[in-house]
């Protein structure tokens, strides 16, 4: 009989592919439970050194917390007061490694730090570094030059960021800076421009290495006799797995995922975190490139930055059980426009400047009941055996955004050993697809247009481009920016399979001026083209989009039309 994916009188997806993959993977290597950064990056590992594996997701790719980061490549410069050099040290050495490697997505962004103490608060980072408080404090000058001189030596290997600078007279302030600033220090990080293209460019290279590799997101499964049963929520199919290793990289729902392996574990401590995207030009402007992080005048350090023309504010730490909670609250809200309406004195701030709100949750290691903000970031490898289940379970706990090619790395080797392999392609220097040369003149199309498709995926503009010719060029209405070839190869190379894919994680739809109703029906339209999916299915999500402030912002409320 031939499985209904097999068929298509529509161009074959991504999802399609892996589907298909799936039939002849009944029995792989390792099963990847959890599409975030931390199980793609260990699937292109396992890939590169042909390893057979399946990822798969319940939702979508990249949908949890590293779907919801404050885009930021850091070296974890605030970690050091909790001493975890060793993190930082890690931090660093990815960190430039990612603008080496993966320039088209990373890039050096100044971070300006404004101060109103030299020495106040000192005394309390001391006490905070030796492990004898968990107050906040003021942050100071004197220990903010000491702790970018150790920072900075962290990152002197492997292509080196630029070293810090100080200024001490208001003529080197940026403009509008309150009265009380004595001081502003810049130094330098990495910013993730975006950290969802990124996750999916390593997954399309991981599925690039042949059949013996798929990933298919929107998947349900069950663990039962010794196998793992999955099924496609959107219809493509169903199978059953029989891997020799699993690998529980999902993130905030890592002990509730070990439950339904057969085990009991209580490895992780949620801390959920909010960002606001803000449409504000004059706000935007005087940044000027920079990132601002300051004192909320609690002590608390808030960092805002610039994305594309919006400005990203966070972040708030909430500790939560559920790790489907998304929910943000209004308190949080508050917070961070209050503090991002007292940073500049003659710039307003205020709530109907919101577009889109981001919340994830960190799956951060449970460890001592400090508060969030003071609980450590650093990751760890756990292995289990559980009753029923044959597979050895290996669980990604903890870890950031920054360090995930070495902590995938790290899960890789431990599968390989498991499976009585060795590593033969290492991904420390390797460069990731989009960061190859590419040229506008070369993709045959409008210089300005071309040159978009490069700013957003590299040299994987030179796949994107044949389908933004002719009717592919239209632009979306409300959207002028994006066309719809762009949203067509969305569908088809990366997985989107459904509105909320689109929006938040194909595309950058809920930034600029904002989502628009509009643009929801273009959307809609396409993603019924392209898979088939059910016009009443797509019109509720179109409904529920519009009532969902990640998509609309302080403009979601009942949907309307």
């Amino acid at each position: 009989m031939i499985s209904p994916h097999t068929l298509h009188p529509r161009p074959a997806t991504q999802r399609d592919e892996s589907a298909t993959r799936l039939d002849a993977l009944a029995e792989p290597e390792v099963l990847i439970l959890g599409g975030g950064v931390n199980g793609v990056a260990t699937l292109r590992e396992l890939a590169l050194n042909d390893v057979s594996c399946v990822l798969i997701d319940t939702g979508d790719f990249c949908a949890g917390a590293s779907g919801a980061s404050s885009r930021m490549a850091h070296g974890g410069l605030r970690y050091l007061e909790g001493r975890e050099f060793r993190l930082v040290a890690e931090s660093a050495r990815e960190r430039n490694r990612l603008v080496a490697h993966a320039g088209h997505l990373v890039s050096p962004l100044e971070i300006v730090v404004p101060l109103e103490h030299v020495v106040t608060g000192f005394g309390r980072a001391i006490l905070r570094f030796l492990g004898l408080s968990n107050r906040n404090g003021p942050i100071s000058l004197l220990a903010l030059e000491g702790g970018l001189l150790v920072y900075e030596i962290f990152g002197r290997r492997e292509h080196p960021l630029p070293s810090h600078s100080t200024f001490l007279r208001r003529a080197g302030f940026p403009k509008g800076l309150r009265r009380s600033t004595r001081a502003v220090t810049s130094y330098f990080d990495g910013q993730i421009t975006q950290p969802e293209g990124l996750v999916l460019e390593m997954l399309g290279e991981a599925l690039d290495q042949g059949p013996h590799v798929a990933a298919l997101n929107h998947v349900s499964w069950q663990a039962e006799n010794g196998a793992i049963h999955l099924s496609d929520r959107l219809g493509t199919g169903s199978w059953t797995l029989r891997p020799k290793v699993i690998i529980n990289a999902t993130g905030a729902w890592i002990d509730r995922v070990n439950a339904g392996l057969g085990g009991q574990t209580r490895y992780l401590r949620g801390i959920k975190g909010a960002h606001l995207v803000l449409h504000n030009p004059e706000l935007f402007e005087r940044m000027g490139g920079r990132a601002f992080y300051f004192d909320d005048g609690t002590g608390r350090m808030v960092i805002s930055l610039p994305v594309d023309s919006n400005v990203l504010v966070g972040t708030t730490e909430v500790e939560t059980s559920d790790p489907d909670d998304r929910r943000v609250a209004g308190d949080e809200i508050d917070y961070l426009i209050r503090a991002m309406d007292g940073l500049f004195t003659d710039i307003a701030v205020d709530r109907t400047q919101i577009v889109s709100v981001t919340s994830g949750i960190r799956p951060l290691r449970r460890g001592g009941q400090g508060s969030a903000t003071s609980a450590a970031r650093d990751h760890a490898l756990e292995e289990n055996r559980f009753p029923g289940c044959p597979a050895p379970v290996l669980s990604l706990v903890g870890g950031k955004w920054t360090t995930f090619r070495s902590f995938g790395e790290q899960s890789a080797d431990r599968a390989l050993a498991l499976l009585g392999r060795t590593r033969s392609i290492s991904t420390a220097a390797r460069g990731y697809p989009g960061a190859a040369p590419c040229t506008p003149g070369e993709l045959d199309l409008p210089l300005s247009q071309a040159a978009r498709l490069i700013g957003r995926y590299g040299a994987l503009a030179r796949k994107v481009a044949p389908l933004c010719r002719g009717q592919g060029a239209t632009p979306l209405a409300g959207a002028p920016d994006w066309c719809r070839g762009e949203i067509r190869w969305a569908i088809r190379a990366r997985g989107a399979a459904t509105l909320e894919d689109l929006v938040l994680r194909r595309t950058r739809l809920s930034f600029g001026a904002g989502l628009r109703p509009e643009t929801l029906d273009d959307l809609v339209a396409l993603l019924s083209e392209e898979t088939g999916r059910p016009m009443d299915e797509l019109a509720a999500e179109r409904q529920a989009a519009l009532r969902e402030p990640r998509l609309m912002g302080t403009r979601a409320g009942p949907a309307q039309g």
